[in-house]
């Protein structure tokens, strides 16, 4: 009981410490950085914080290695902070695709202790995936997304990243005053914007994600969150071409035709891999100002499918002083990463544990230590609270368990008073029985005394009064003046009945003794049988010649 009850507490306290873990989404692209912080959950997601920077130049200048970049967005990410009155320090950010390796690999069934075991023992990488560089210059996340008992494989997501790829991104956070909690990749982290929008994933059919921006491009398909990834071709010529306003038109919907040729032939692959059903409709992230127009000729190059910008806006509840700054820009799915982001949680005590597939994954180095961290601040601002609930559970199982034993104690003294009282009335019974023997046994001790020359019927009575066996009380002998004699008694039950006539058939006076009749009576609450008892007696001259061959020897 007391382990069922700190069961229930500990996942309350897990699922406590999730909801009062916020987090600042930071989405770091070439150009551009944007924080966004989010409320709620489920349905009921409410936009609480939301501000982006632009950065001159920051496309064609964008470099991981160039200490000018980190510097611009360090400065426009510590303006966000201020301006958007940051009120956690908690911060989640998406590394490009580009600098991910994303695999799903197929093994041999194996329990979760030999998986360990394996990771461990860094075997398992070295054999399922081939890196270009030693394991330890890489951040590994995986998780075991569906095991087949019948084909004795499961399936393995494998996410890594080089750690300098990372530390690029982590070092813009930490020098704005930020803690990295969550390095998610950019493709799943759109995927997590997902959670805003649950009208489009209201079914099991595959959902494809595709981004079309100015530094990445390529198509993200998801079946039960099995991931299937393709880079897409653009050249930067056409990067910069779709990124001016004034970009022909012709020239426009050219390169819109081959990015959706080469969709087109990405789903042919995927539903001929994987024999699912056809997708059928498709969402567009993408980081260009501006994607009314290449919206429509996407349509018109992808006729069978519905086309459709995902915008993660659409169903969270925006505050007044936002919702300038969310429409000023013309393009909503701009803010799909960034909101993506916003819903990660650190999850210090494991509450997602049994969540699998691509919105759990998390690249930080040393996560394990930050979680440590996040937990002792935990119990240190809730200690007394987890201290108190604690007793409160203690008191409430001791109490639960007095009260049980108290409750089992009363329900054996009314059995036991029950039994007390059955006694005594057993005991009183017993009694009036008992009187009545003592009664006729002094009867029939007094005829011993008798002086007649009737010497025969003294023997009788003396023999009658011998086999009277306990439990047997007699009423009445009556002698007719023949050589019958006639007994009436009480008994407590039919075996003594048997053994008196018993004890009767083996007396020297009675040649032999039957029951006449036997009747059922009732007397002080008890059940008793009458009977009438039918004894023959020898010929006086049989018992004298017995009583002379006795003497005689």
């Amino acid at each position: 009981m007391l382990k069922k009850v700190i069961n229930k507490l500990m996942n309350y306290l897990s699922k406590l410490s999730v909801e009062r873990e916020d987090v600042l989404g930071v989405d770091i692209t070439p150009g551009c950085i944007r924080v966004a912080q989010l409320s709620g959950g489920g349905n009921k997601w409410t936009l609480t914080k939301l501000g982006y920077k632009y950065i001159d130049d920051g496309f064609e200048n964008f470099s991981i290695s160039d200490k000018n970049t980190s510097d611009q967005y360090i400065n426009k990410l510590s303006q966000l902070i201020t301006s958007t009155k940051t009120t956690t320090s908690n911060a989640s950010v998406s590394i490009p695709v580009s600098s991910a390796i994303i695999k799903v690999v197929s093994l041999p069934l194996m329990t979760d202790e030999e998986l360990n075991e394996a990771v461990e023992t860094n075997s398992l990488w070295e054999n399922v995936v081939q890196l270009t560089d030693n394991l330890e210059d890489y951040s590994i996340f995986w998780q075991v997304l569906k095991r087949n008992s019948s084909k004795n494989q499961m399936d393995l997501l494998f996410v890594a990243s080089k750690l300098d790829d990372i530390d690029f991104y982590l070092d813009i956070i930490r020098q704005s005053g930020l803690k990295p909690v969550v390095v998610d990749v950019r493709c799943f982290a759109i995927r997590n914007a997902l959670e805003l929008r649950n009208d489009l994933t209201s079914n099991n059919s595959p959902i494809a994600i595709v981004e079309f921006g100015i530094s990445e491009n390529y198509i993200l398909i998801l079946h039960e969150d099995a991931p299937f990834i393709s880079d897409i071709y653009l050249s930067d010529k056409d990067k910069k071409l779709l990124n001016n306003s004034e970009i022909d038109p012709i020239l426009h919907k050219k390169i819109v035709d081959r990015f959706a040729m080469q969709i087109s032939q990405m789903l042919s692959t995927y539903e001929s891999n994987y024999k699912l059903q056809p997708i059928d409709s498709i969402l567009f992230s993408s980081t260009f100002l501006t994607i009314d127009g290449t919206l429509g000729y996407f349509k018109e190059a992808l006729p069978n499918l519905t086309v459709e910008v995902f915008d993660a806006l659409k169903n969270i509840t925006l505050p007044e002083n936002l919702k300038e700054k969310a429409s000023a820009e013309q393009n909503p799915s701009v803010f799909s990463s960034v909101l993506g982001l916003a819903t990660r949680k650190l999850d210090v005590f494991g509450y997602y544990e049994y969540v699998t597939g691509t919105n759990n994954i998390n690249l930080l180095p040393n996560r394990d230590g930050v979680k440590s961290q996040e937990k002792m601040k935990f119990f240190s601002r809730w200690g007394m609270v987890i201290f108190t609930l604690l007793v409160i559970a203690l008191l409430s199982w001791s109490f639960f368990n007095d009260n049980t034993k108290i409750e089992k104690v009363d329900n054996l003294m009314v059995e036991y008073n029950n039994l007390e009282m059955l006694k005594s009335d057993k005991q009183m019974i017993l009694d009036d029985l008992v009187a009545e023997r003592k009664s006729l046994s002094g009867m029939l001790e007094a005829s011993k005394k008798i002086s007649s020359n009737q010497g025969f019927m003294y023997s009788v009575i003396v023999a009658v009064n011998s086999s009277v066996p306990q439990g047997v009380a007699l009423n009445h002998i009556e002698y007719t003046g023949d050589d019958t004699l006639i007994i009436s008694g009480l008994s407590i039950n039919d075996q003594n009945i048997l053994q008196l006539i018993a004890n009767l058939q083996n007396s020297k006076p009675i040649d032999r003794s039957s029951l006449v009749n036997m009747s059922v009576t009732k007397k002080s609450e008890r059940i008793y049988k009458n009977f009438k008892i039918k004894c023959v007696l020898v010929s006086q001259n049989s018992i004298s010649s017995k009583q002379e061959d006795d003497n005689g020897n």
